[in-house]
């Protein structure tokens, strides 16, 4: 019970420090900073993304624990709440951040098309 009060602190004391954030503290270079569709930057989204990395890898580890101990139902419990947790997270990763990074990819393909295409014809 006690990871468990462990890790819900963690995570509030988390949300209270990320609210901290001001709007003025984007970078002017990220295009989307100012973009009204944009909830966060590329940046933000790149520490959720290895934020449910962490909390994916944190589950894999008490799953190996109750293969050891399967009656230990503290450790169902926190598995269920990080499991919770990431399935969350990654919902809110999927509606403000893949879009963004994907539309964001598209134009670093295209920029490199346009290099391709302008070092080509300097070559001719």
């Amino acid at each position: 019970m006690r990871h468990l009060l462990l890790i819900l602190g963690i995570f509030i004391s988390v949300g209270i420090v990320a609210d901290g954030h001001k709007s003025s503290e984007k970078s002017s270079k990220d295009r989307f900073a100012n973009h009204p569709n944009h909830l966060m930057n590329f940046k933000e989204c790149k520490e959720m993304k290895d934020g449910i990395g962490g909390l994916l890898a944190l589950s894999d580890g008490i799953w190996k624990e109750i293969d050891n101990n399967p009656e230990n139902e503290e450790k169902w419990l926190e598995v269920a709440l990080i499991a919770d947790l990431a399935a969350n997270y990654s919902k809110v990763y999927d509606v403000f951040c893949k879009d963004m990074i994907a539309q964001r990819m598209k134009m670093r393909i295209i920029e490199h098309k346009q290099d391709f295409k302008k070092h080509k014809k300097d070559e001719d």
